[in-house]
């Protein structure tokens, strides 16, 4: 009865809807650490990562640029990545999380240079999201190749 009721009052909607901007934010915070882990937030990272925002959530320009001013904030708060991590493996499946790590190459590769830092992050976070890191470097190969 109360799943009924709160279907009518549209409260399972919010609910989703909530859960859906919690991973589409970690998600951002997560795309931004990798932005400024080597102290260099080129335009080309941040258009890579708006356009991977729109892309992976189907945002449009307004929102993903919500979504990031949103973001840089929380991860300048944030005194760990697993904050971010949690909330993403939580929402999503392997190969969800293989899509999030495939994002973030895509932002560290996007100024043509990766930088050491950038790479050692990579490896953490694909830890934390548990993809092995046979799938990360290939998922690295595969955005190389792009």
């Amino acid at each position: 009865m109360w799943g009924k009721v709160s279907e009518l009052l549209g409260l399972k909607a919010n609910a989703a809807t909530d859960k859906g901007s919690e991973l589409q934010l970690a998600t951002a915070a997560l795309l931004v650490h990798v932005s400024l882990v080597d102290d260099d937030f080129s335009s080309e990272e941040r258009a890579t990562l708006l356009a991977s925002l729109q892309d992976q959530f189907a945002l449009s320009k307004a929102v993903a640029e919500k979504i990031l001013t949103d973001a840089e904030t929380q991860q300048k708060e944030a005194s760990c990545l697993y904050r971010f991590t949690r909330v993403i493996t939580k929402e999503l499946d392997q190969e969800g999380r293989q899509d999030i790590v495939r994002l973030l190459w895509r932002v560290a590769f996007a100024d043509n240079q990766l930088d050491n830092f950038e790479d050692n992050i990579l490896a953490k976070v694909g830890g934390l999201l548990g993809v092995s890191t046979e799938d990360r470097i290939r998922i690295k190969h595969e955005v190389m190749a792009e």
